[in-house]
């Protein structure tokens, strides 16, 4: 075999879809496939998948690459599976039947919970032993809502396991975890010695055997296509299976990150803003967890939105069936439509700020309460006004996490590189760089986390050196500049943000009382 003929897969389950690309030892993009989902939200703030659909979308898009690209299945040298934050991890039984349907990230039900962690083990020892706060965002608070509220199901628990883990079980036979959903998991995993903590995890009566006995490397092989997983991929047999790792961080790797002050935003469904560092750079206001690249030395810290584009979607749903029909009739989607209306909007939208916290929020805010507020509204404003300020608070929520990340001391480089659907937007990207006043880099012909995956399928197998050769793999985007006509006037607008949220945030505590 050639070395111009290996090719590498990478599939990355996302909330609201799973996207599969098959890249050759170059890193281009041969073939690509996506197929669409949804969550469940049984009540306000609750949010829950059931594995199977994911397992089948990895299926399918799997599928959908080895047949689009007619590349000999032979000749396809590794896979790895990258996914969304699990959260509670799927509750599973001794023969691997998920239990109940997986609490993910966005579910925020376990309020209680972190009352009790806060009041029985402290902000200070969680603090010091994982580098991470108590919130209900956490899995380890997740895990101890089924814990008491889930009996019957909590003593059948076997395995708690992430979205790819279940999916490489059922392709391989093998169970594992990787070091950055261990971490991601928060107030169990000691982040100093890359292991569970067993004192914490005796404190909170979670069993140490839910867990895999040990832990991998995202880039590490830990299984080979079976039997019955080449019939649900049409991969061969032997095909090797790398541990992946969560999503946000893969996604960083896949823009070519690897040193201190190298920064990205990744852009989906909801937004994570992160860089890297080296373990002095921890912060209560951050989420930290181990990097997908050299996960012993390096380490992925990051802040965001739980609702970024997933608000965008929520409008266009809502809001834009007139677009969306008129998009229908010539085969466009109907964000270019509603783009193409606010991009008459100037910067301010008129008077208008949008707090985006319609799932409540993560860091920096750490509020399971926080709301989604259109604030300023008059007669005068349109759709399109309405449609731009969302957009606009996206980037509010992205300035507010660099200040928080600029508060540990971290030197940011002098661009934000970025991946995800906010890429294929001109008039986002240009509010996101005058709100942020750094400028925009898109990676092109890459990027995202499905990217990221293939080419921790190159380093796993031994056919690629390193992780930097996707620096060879990359190109990107001339960088899109702050305007210096906007800056000032988002910098006022900014400030409003942040005071419009804590004026309104008793009223917020309130309201989910009621």
């Amino acid at each position: 075999m050639t070395k111009e003929s290996i090719y590498f897969i990478g599939t990355d389950i996302g909330t609201l879809g799973t996207k599969t690309v098959l890249v050759d030892i170059n890193g281009q993009i041969i073939a690509s496939d996506y197929a669409g989902y949804g969550v469940m939200t049984p009540q306000p703030l609750w949010a829950e998948q059931w594995p199977d659909i994911w397992f089948k979308a990895v299926s399918k898009t799997i599928k959908g690459v080895v047949e689009k690209s007619k590349v000999p299945k032979t000749q396809i040298n590794g896979l790895t599976i990258s996914g969304l934050y699990a959260g509670s991890g799927i509750p599973c039984d001794e023969n691997m039947k998920p239990l109940r349907p997986c609490l993910i990230w966005m579910d925020r039900r376990a309020t209680e919970e972190v009352k009790w962690v806060k009041k029985n083990i402290g902000e200070e020892k969680i603090f010091d032993i994982t580098a991470n706060y108590i919130d209900s965002y956490y899995g380890f608070t997740k895990i101890l809502w089924i814990k008491n509220n889930e009996p019957d199901i909590w003593k059948k628990i076997k395995y708690l396991i992430t979205p790819y883990a279940y999916a490489i079980y059922h392709l391989t036979g093998n169970i594992s975890m990787d070091y950055s959903s261990a971490g991601n998991i928060g107030g169990i995993f000691d982040i100093n010695k890359k292991d569970w903590s067993i004192d914490l995890l005796e404190e909170m009566d979670i069993p140490r055997g839910f867990f895999p006995e040990k832990l991998s490397g995202s880039a590490e092989v830990v299984g080979k296509i079976n039997t019955s997983g080449a019939g649900f991929t049409g991969l061969a047999e032997g095909t090797p299976v790398c541990a992946g790792g969560v999503d946000a961080a893969v996604a960083t790797l896949s823009a070519g990150v690897f040193d201190e002050g190298d920064h990205v935003a990744m852009m989906g469904t909801s937004m994570c803003w992160g860089f890297i560092h080296n373990g002095q750079r921890y912060s209560k206001n951050l989420i930290s967890m181990p990097h997908v690249a050299y996960p012993e030395e390096k380490v992925y810290t990051f802040a965001g939105a739980a609702t970024a584009g997933g608000i965008i979607k929520w409008f266009r749903e809502q809001f834009a069936q007139i677009e969306t029909n008129m998009g229908s009739l010539i085969d466009v989607d109907a964000y270019p439509i509603l783009d193409l209306e606010a991009s008459k909007i100037p910067a301010g939208s008129e008077g208008l700020v949008v707090l985006p916290y319609f799932m409540g929020d993560r860091a920096p805010i750490w509020d399971v309460n926080a709301r989604g507020t259109i604030c300023g509204l008059t007669l005068y404003h349109t759709k399109a006004h309405i449609f731009h300020a969302f957009l606009e608070s996206v980037a509010y929520a992205l300035r507010n996490c660099i200040e928080y990340g600029t508060a540990t001391g971290m030197k940011l480089k002098k661009e934000i590189k970025m991946v995800g659907g906010a890429t294929k937007s001109e008039l986002w990207k240009g509010i996101l760089a005058d709100v942020t006043k750094f400028p925009i880099t898109c990676v092109t012909g890459g990027g995202e986390a499905a990217y990221g995956d293939a080419l921790l399928s190159a380093v796993g197998v031994g056919a690629v050196e390193n992780y930097e050769v996707i620096n060879d793999w990359l190109s990107f985007e001339d960088s899109i500049k702050p305007r210096s006509s906007n800056v000032e006037v988002y910098d006022a607008y900014f400030e409003q943000y942040v005071k419009i949220y804590h004026s309104l945030k008793d009223s917020m505590d309130n309201l989910s009382q009621i």
